[in-house]
């Protein structure tokens, strides 16, 4: 996978202010993150190829796999003699299992001398969910969030406005369909892409109280019948507004047809907004998900989360590794990540009317304005009940459970969680 030379025992550990790395041998650093694809990857290499400028004594060897197979890969070398000094990795529960196995180096040391270019550089908030049982463990490179985007073509062909709430949505489907338009595009073939929705309507309609003591591992129960009733909402949209085969429609696919103007409605990622400035042909915009009047839940949140880079708990060069997340996180990096990649750079100051699109500069207003960030439930839960939530999912939407039978399936390994973190 990468390749890896022996270096000196003498600078395997060094201060961040001190002068150890330019006088050393060279050291070789082994980069691994989920975008194989343009033009993310040429970015990451021109940007590794700055660093290696900067720092002439330090090689970066950079290896990636695309996001399906990203985490499965990354946990196994993560546990092997293989594993990459620097990785990408999401926040929350991800972050958090990383750092609770003891893969991952925690950066408090570093940061406790590097104080000030932390909160001169970084949203504080972008931060937070990087933490574990009060350390930090990684630094964050984006931050992102869910929005509905709507052809706005259409809904002046349709005489519509926007939706506000969950009901307006449901009533303009028959509007769209009488005028040949899927009304809301959707995919369910990638867990990751089902959970987004599953944790927005939880957050409408479930009471955040609930929801905080379910999604913790140690207390996680999922028996409020609202989780129930989100999911009944969730197929009621599906079965009335969406395309067909749902589950055999991945999110790209789901995207692209948005972008040939063959849906109203898709729920995007705002690092997603590139491809609609290169490829849309119609007017556009984005709005925060509608409010369900009768739910119990945050009306004004969104879905979301800061990723960013780790270091292997593993590496012999810890310094080295620190300096290259610092360079691919802030300064010149970031003030050209939202422009060249279409994600929100979490730098203080980084996305602006110069440096970034109108709608990119939108975007991240509205993650400033949303009441507050509730973590994609893949990366806010334990991998098995996320699994056991996604696979009953798939198979509501194609009808062969119920949403009830769905909730028994979580609440069943929710068990078997909740009794391993308080084993």
């Amino acid at each position: 996978m990468f390749k890896r030379t022996t270096i000196s025992n003498a600078i395997l550990v060094m201060a961040v202010t001190g002068s150890s790395i330019a006088n050393a041998e060279t050291i070789e650093l082994d980069l691994f993150h989920r975008w194989p694809n343009e033009p993310i990857r040429s970015f990451i290499e021109a940007r590794v190829e700055a660093f290696e400028r900067q720092n002439p004594n330090i090689e970066v060897n950079i290896d990636q796999v695309l996001n399906d197979s990203y985490k499965d890969k990354l946990r196994v070398i993560l546990g092997s003699s293989n594993a990459p000094d620097v990785f990408f990795s999401w926040s929350g529960e991800f972050g958090d299992n990383l750092a609770r196995n003891g893969n991952v180096l925690s950066l408090e040391s570093f940061i406790d001398s590097d104080r000030n270019w932390l909160e001169d550089n970084i949203l504080l908030s972008q931060v937070e969910p990087f933490r574990y049982d009060g350390e930090v463990y990684g630094l964050p490179w984006q931050m992102n969030g869910k929005a509905l985007f709507y052809n706005v073509d259409l809904y002046e062909q349709a005489g519509l406005a926007p939706p506000q709430t969950f009901d307006d949505l449901l009533a303009s489907c028959e509007t769209f369909k009488d005028m040949g338009a899927i009304p809301v595009v959707f995919s369910s073939k990638e867990h990751w892409a089902i959970s987004h929705w599953v944790g927005t309507f939880n957050e409408r309609i479930v009471e955040p109280s609930v929801i905080e003591s379910d999604y913790q591992r140690s207390s996680g129960r999922f028996t409020d019948p609202a989780y129930v009733t989100a999911l009944e909402e969730l197929k009621r949209m599906v079965d009335s507004c969406s395309n067909q085969f749902t589950n055999a429609t991945d999110h790209s696919t789901e995207r692209s047809m948005f972008i040939a103007g063959r849906a109203a409605m898709n729920y995007l990622e705002y690092g997603e907004i590139r491809y609609l400035e290169e490829d849309a042909g119609f007017d556009w915009a984005s709005t925060n998900f509608p409010v369900f009047e009768n739910g119990d839940g945050q009306q004004r949140t969104m879905q979301g989360a800061p990723e960013g880079y780790m270091v292997s708990a593993k590496t012999q060069h810890p310094e080295a590794s620190y300096r290259l997340i610092k360079f691919l996180v802030a300064g010149e990096t970031a003030e050209q990540l939202t422009a060249t990649t279409g994600f929100i750079s979490s730098a203080v100051g980084a996305v602006t009317d110069e440096t970034a699109s109108s709608s990119q500069v939108a975007a991240a207003e509205q993650i400033a304005d949303a009441d507050g960030m509730y973590l994609w439930l893949d990366n806010a839960l334990d991998i098995r009940i996320v699994n056991a939530y996604m696979n009953g999912v798939q198979l509501m939407l194609e009808g062969s459970k119920t949403a009830e039978q769905v909730m028994r399936d979580v609440q069943r390994v929710a068990a078997e969680v909740r009794q391993d973190a308080t084993s």
